[in-house]
């Protein structure tokens, strides 16, 4: 018996790591507190056999065959099979695997490194340059991903198909892509003949069960960790006893990694919901492929659904002053909260490596996914566009006209089922000139217990030399990129601004205010990390790829982004708002949840609990 093994049926036997379900109580609350609902054993579960038990999967075996053929020949980059592409995007790829560009990192020291294409599909407004929008206005063109599993490295490039020439190419280090339909078909079967899995779930798993397959997951402590092995996890679902597994599958490795069980939370959804129209097309054509122009009360905006960052405005003036160049929400990191012990005899061997479990204050420890929004077409792991982008008018609590806002709803197509998503972006416009970015989070997720951070990135654009300062009793200036939590906040200038944006003449500019429920819209605030950064090509301009850990708490991603030496006195600045929410399943105290009910008709109803989040800016008068 190998000593990997012996580890973790040792592991197993004495229990070294248990789960408890004390979930997000409020400071200071016993347990009489805690949600009344079945409470489920969180466990992690270790790899207990070889790694040949997973290379020995047809699908796996294929793909290290193909893999091993590319290799040999000289190249390094394993094509996607025609069968996933229409014509222009075999002619894409093509151009591609000869373009020196693009294949500048796939040799090191005469020796290719394993790199996969994962996506080709029609170029979308907003991963292109200027120069490139000119040209694809009138050309077709496309956009190509690859991933460096050596580097953990993303190049992206935008091809004019009518042109047979490469438009550009950028390349996104410690990023991963959406996995291409071939590695989807891999990791499923991977969970699907995991012995772990079929010994946890007691029977044979199905396919029909599994969900979560193409959407990217971390566990601290394992590969998976902040993303450097690209990971993916998928969840079978076990509603009658209220609880999941979760298989992570490192597709670096081609094995298991690790599972865990984790609760749901009672729920009466049924295992088929009702279908649902995303009308792709449409919602490709009109909000993908161009912007689309909006005047209102002033105001006057281009907006955009993007890739992979949602709904993002653009060129936004109010009665003719510019406000904002763009903002959008990048991405919403999911992560679920347990506690464990730990005993302290013996390795913890992961994926054929030697790891530890870390650990914060009291043992916790956290696992979870990175949710992405973005078009409906030719995506494998956002959230998708429920219809498209509405204007709708906007009311104070005294049903005042007051502005409008432009929202887009996402979902996972079978919400509110566990493990499914639903958030909104949603951008108000007030008539005064006000505005807020605003993330609505409609649950349901994969439990109760989870904490959900969207990212939120806001480009200023009423001057192009910009000063900031937050409020401490009096105004102070910020010379340098850095980060504040607005939780160590003692005191807010008029009890309502933290910080502000003005121009470098402090003429105009705009307080931001940022939200402690006082916005009438049941939020429990923000508890948000505000981020200050000098605007840079790359760092958010464009569809943006996943951004940092869905896990570690200590870091939101915009981390890669700061420097403390970096000037960003009367410079071009951008803002990053990161809110962090928990959810709360508990009866009568519902937030960023969703459940399902028999109503008096005996028909299903579904209610939400939305949580909402966000700062407004105010201007300085």
């Amino acid at each position: 018996m190998s000593n990997e093994i012996k580890i973790s049926m040792g592991i197993l036997s004495v229990g070294l790591v248990v789960l408890v379900t004390y979930w997000f109580m409020v400071e200071g609350n016993d347990s009489k507190s805690l949600s009344p609902h079945k409470r489920v054993e969180e466990r992690i579960i270790l790899p207990q056999y070889s790694t040949k038990t997973y290379g020995d999967i047809p699908e796996v075996k294929e793909y290290l065959k193909d893999l091993k053929k590319v290799i040999q020949s000289g190249q390094a980059v394993l094509p996607l099979d025609d069968s996933e592409l229409d014509s222009s995007g075999v002619l894409a790829q093509k151009i591609l695997l000869k373009n020196k560009a693009f294949l500048k990192d796939t040799i090191r020291n005469g020796k290719p490194l394993h790199n996969d294409m994962m996506r080709i599909r029609p170029a979308i407004v907003s991963v292109l340059s200027d120069s490139s929008k000119t040209i694809c206005e009138t050309h077709k063109c496309y956009q190509a991903e690859k991933y460096n599993y050596v580097t953990n490295t993303t190049t992206r490039a935008v091809v004019d198909i009518d042109n047979k020439k490469v438009l550009e190419v950028t390349n996104h280090a410690g990023m991963q892509p959406d996995i291409s339909l071939r590695l989807t078909h891999i990791a499923q079967a991977i969970a699907l003949n995991a012995p772990e899995v079929a010994k946890e779930l007691k029977r044979t798993p199905r396919r029909q069960d599994m969900s979560m397959a193409n959407v990217r997951g971390a566990l601290q402590g394992s590969p998976c960790q902040n993303s450097e092995h690209l990971c993916v996890a998928p969840t079978f679902s076990d509603h009658k006893n209220e609880q999941a597994l979760w298989a992570i599958v490192d597709l670096t490795e081609m094995t298991l990694a690790a599972a865990k069980w984790a609760g749901l939370g009672k729920t009466t959804t049924p295992a088929c919901i009702s279908e649902r129209s995303l009308q792709n097309r449409y919602i490709m054509k009109n909000f993908c492929e161009k912007d689309t122009h909006l005047e209102k009360n002033g105001w006057t905006l281009d907006y955009r659904l993007t890739g992979s960052d949602g709904l993002e405005i653009i060129n936004v003036e109010f009665k003719g002053q510019k406000v904002l160049s763009t903002a959008k929400i990048v991405d919403w990191h999911v992560a679920y909260e347990g506690k464990g012990e730990a005993d302290a005899s013996g390795d913890v061997v992961m994926a054929g490596r030697q790891v530890e479990f870390v650990k914060g204050d009291e043992g916790k420890f956290f696992f979870g996914y990175n949710d992405a929004m973005g078009c409906p077409m030719f995506s494998t792991s956002v959230v998708l566009p429920f219809n498209g982008p509405l204007v709708k008018e906007l009311y104070d609590e005294q049903k005042q006209k007051v502005g409008f806002y432009l929202t887009q709803d996402f979902r996972n197509p079978k919400w509110p089922m566990a493990c499914n998503y639903r958030y909104e972006n949603r951008f108000e416009f007030f008539d005064d000139g006000s505005f807020r970015v605003v993330g609505v989070n409609k649950g349901r997720g994969c439990g109760e217990n989870a904490i959900y951070r969207p990212v939120m990135r806001m480009d200023m654009a009423f001057s192009d030399k910009e000063n900031f300062y937050k409020y401490d009793g009096s105004w102070k200036k910020w010379l340098t990129e850095q980060s504040d939590f607005q939780k160590d906040a003692k005191v807010y200038d008029q009890n309502r601004y933290l910080y502000k944006v003005t121009d470098k003449n402090e003429k105009k500019g705009y307080y931001i205010e940022p939200n402690r429920g006082q916005f009438h819209d049941d939020s429990r605030g923000d508890n948000a990390t505000l981020f200050v950064t000098k605007f840079k090509e790359g760092e958010g301009d464009k569809d943006l790829l996943t951004l940092g850990s869905c896990c570690n708490l200590e870091e939101d991603g915009v981390e890669r982004y700061v420097s403390k030496n970096e000037s960003i006195d009367g410079e071009n600045i951008v803002l990053w708002y990161v809110p962090r929410i928990k959810n709360d399943a508990r009866a009568g105290h519902e937030y960023c949840w969703a459940d399902t009910v028999i109503d008096s008709n005996g028909n299903i109803e579904v209610r939400t609990f939305p949580c909402i989040v966000g700062p407004k800016f105010v201007p300085i008068k």
